[in-house]
This record gives structure tokens, sequence and C-alpha cells, in this order.
């Protein structure tokens, strides 16, 4: 067992924290203003990685998360005055499954909120809110779909709404929606395909804009054991909407795609492994170059990389395991993780490190960190952003991404302080924590 000491000291030498434990009253983690929005966060509720849960618009910044309370799983909003620095009430959404149903969240041209959640193998629901910049009351449910789960959402340049999501069947398949401003839910377009009839696929779709917004860029795991690929970590885009789809060198695949024919980043040698990728988000920067976030579990110390596209089908990959090493020695580093731009090319990427032989999932040395880049990916500076605390997980860091019409300065970062549970239905007594970046930068 690695002496997590370590990780304290070199955090404490770098004059970045303040003390143990969070407070409701903007104590500072990593050099970020820290606040504790929820005490009944469930054991997943910032997460996942494809999803955006955070919205800036004109003064004011909504937070979305999961909690988890005696009656169930419960889709939170908060809102963050910018100019007065205070907190709103917690608002309730609507209801989720278990805690497959966090939401994801977006803002149209008018600043209305759009969100959809709720299901674990089941249709989403969505609701928009009634008045512009303004969390507090919400348009009636909408229910849309069916036996979905895993959710990415984008609103378009004229406020259509784009939504990818995975979907179990016989094959499993990963669909995508449309819903044009003021209109109904439009599709599914059938992308992606599994090759395991009536078998498990996991997806696990990101979606980003590119600059002008007129392409949308999605990054996805493929994981299927016995006749896939085993694990895969895939890119491809769309030009018109999601009705066709493209390799990053411009080449037409066939819908739906399968594993064999989407541009794999990384595969694993077969279906047995040992490889075993797993993946974050997907961003893209002025250029209108892709970049994703994967990790690699199956050796010690947990690994991630960075990889860039080059827009001529090529693949570009940093590791980011030595620069988290530089500042921690002897840690891992692994995804749950968010990779963004700031609106000044600024990149920001948000990462979970963890003790050389801990666990991925929620294992208790789990620690949030952010590396930023001002040089495009050469150098990174590594802030540790939440707390140490060698017997409670804090992971699933999610930043604000351009997922709409909000404009992303220096991104927000929300992250769960807690257990995973044992099952997708414990009510757990999570922290859902919000950290304010811009002091440590």
């Amino acid at each position: 067992m690695i002496d997590r000491r370590l990780f304290l000291q070199a955090a404490a030498a770098g004059g970045m924290l303040s003390g143990l434990g969070a407070t409701s009253g903007g104590a500072r983690a990593g050099g970020a203003a820290r606040t504790i929005l929820s005490e009944t966060g469930c054991g997943r509720a910032t997460g996942y990685s494809e999803t955006n849960k955070i919205v800036t618009w004109e003064g004011k910044t909504h937070v979305a998360w999961l909690d988890s309370v005696a009656e169930g799983f419960r889709v939170r909003v908060r809102t963050l005055d910018r100019g007065s620095g205070t907190w709103s009430p917690v608002y309730t959404v609507g209801e989720a499954y278990d805690n497959h149903g966090g939401p994801a969240l977006t803002v149209d041209s008018k600043g209305h909120l759009h969100i959809v959640y709720y299901p674990h193998h089941h249709p989403f629901r969505y609701r928009r809110s009634l008045r512009p910049n303004d969390a507090s009351e919400w348009s009636d449910e909408i229910q849309f779909g069916e036996r979905l789960t895993y959710s990415s959402l984008l609103c378009g340049p004229d406020d259509t709404l784009y939504f990818a999501c995975r979907r179990r069947g016989e094959p499993w398949t990963l669909n995508f929606y449309r819903k044009p401003a003021d209109g109904e839910w439009e599709g599914p377009t059938i992308v992606l395909q599994g090759d395991e009839p009536g078998g498990y696929t996991r997806w696990q779709a990101s979606l980003a804009f590119g600059p002008e917004r007129d392409v949308i860029h999605m990054s996805f795991m493929i994981y299927e054991s016995s006749d896939g690929p085993g694990y895969l970590i895939g890119y491809l885009r769309t030009r018109d909407g999601g009705s066709t789809w493209e390799r990053s060198d411009g080449t037409r695949v066939d819908l739906p795609a399968r594993p064999a024919t989407v541009e794999a980043i990384q595969r694993a040698e077969s279906p047995k492994g040992p490889e075993d990728y797993r993946p974050g988000s997907i961003a893209v920067d002025a250029d209108g170059r892709p970049w994703l976030l994967y990790s690699r579990l199956d050796s010690k110390p947990l690994a991630v990389w960075l990889a860039r596209c080059d827009g001529l089908g090529k693949w570009h990959t940093i590791p980011l395991l030595p620069v988290v090493q530089r500042r921690w020695p002897d840690r891992g580093v692994q995804t749950p993780g968010e990779v963004v731009f700031g609106a000044d090319g600024t990149m920001y990427v948000a990462l979970t490190t963890v003790d050389a032989d801990g666990y991925f999932w929620g294992d208790e040395s789990n620690e949030v960190v952010l590396l930023v880049s001002r040089d495009g990916g050469e150098r990174f500076e590594a802030l540790p952003i939440s707390d140490p605390d060698p017997n409670t997980p804090q992971w699933l860091p999610s930043l604000e991404r351009p997922t709409g019409h909000n404009v992303v300065d220096v991104p927000g970062l929300t992250y769960t302080r807690g257990p995973k549970g044992e099952t997708n239905k414990d009510i757990l007594s999570n922290q859902v924590i919000w950290a304010d970046i811009r002091a440590a930068l």
C-alpha cells in the first residue's frame, strides 16, 4: 500500500490546501473556492463523464446532480448568482429510477434550460425551464424512447437539441435523437450497433460541437466480451445533425456502424483482453480538432491518455500519468474524467488519482485533480482539487462544457465525496461539492 501522506504532503507543499473537510461557507481546496451543494448525493451523484451538468448564462451558473433520499432518487439543481456569490435553494426537477438516471443539462439561445434524466433501460424524461436563466420551475415531463441509458445532450445554433444514448435490445444500439425548437423529439437514428445479438454492449458516447457548431463530434467506448472487440475507444462525427456519420478523414460509414467500421483510437487485441480501456469526455479546440480522454485499467499504476486528431485521420496521444506523477509520485490516474477548452483556448482536464494499487471505481484513495495547459498540451500544471481524505473516495469530476449557448470562460467543477454503494439502488448520504477553480489559476 502506498503511503497516502505523499499526496497530502505534495499538495500542501504547493500551498494549495487549507485543511481537511469541505464546508458550506466556501472553504478552499486546491486553491479553489469550495461549497457543499448537497449532503444526500447518491453513489454517482455527479457522474457520468459524457454528461454535462453545469451551465453558465448571463451571470448565473446552474448546477445539476442526483440525490438519493428515503423516497428514492431525485434530480436536483442549484443556481449560483455570480454577482453576489450566493446560492439558490435546492430545486427538484424530477425523480430517477436509480443511480444511472442523473441529469444532462444545456441552454438555448433565449436562456431556457433543458434537462434530460431518469432511466436505466427506460424512456428518458425531458423538461425545459419555464423562464430564462431560472431553474426554479420546469415544464411538464415529456418521455421519449425506450430501454435507454447514458446521456449526452447538445443545443444547436437554431435551438435544436441533439441527444445520444444507449438502447438495450437485440442487438444493443447507440441511438441519436433530435428535437427542433418548439418541436417534438424525433428519431432515433441508430448510429452504432453491437455484434452480440442479445448480449451486453456498453457505449457511453460523449458529444461536442466544433467551433462553428455545424459539426458534432462523438467519442465512445465499445465493450463486448464474447464476439466483439473487447474494449475499444472510438470516434465518429456528423455534419448534418446526425443523419450521416463519418470518420475524421471524411470517410462515410454505413449506418448502423459496427465495431469493425468505426474509427478506433485504441482497441484491445482480442475480445478477451487483456486491455481494458475506459472513456472520458470529448472536446474540440478553436481549430476544430477533437480531443478525447481514455484510460487503461488492466495494469498498475492506472494511466490516462489525451488523444488529439490532426484532421487527417491520424491521432496523437499525450500520456498524462507522467504529469500526475511529477506532482504526486507513486499514484495512478484514471477516468471518469473530462476535458474542456475555455474561451481563451486554455485546456482543462479533470481526472481522478488513485493509490498505485487502488481499484478504479470508487476506491477510498480516489482524489480529484485538475490539469491545466495554456499551450495546446505541450505543458501542464497539476492542481489538487479535492481535500485529501484517506478514508473517503472523492471522484466523478464534472466540468462545465459548451454544450449549447453557454460560453465557458473558466469552467466550474463538481465532484462526489462518498462511497459508490453496493448496488444501483443504495440510498447514500454523499456530499456534492462545487469547486470554483478561478482562484487556483
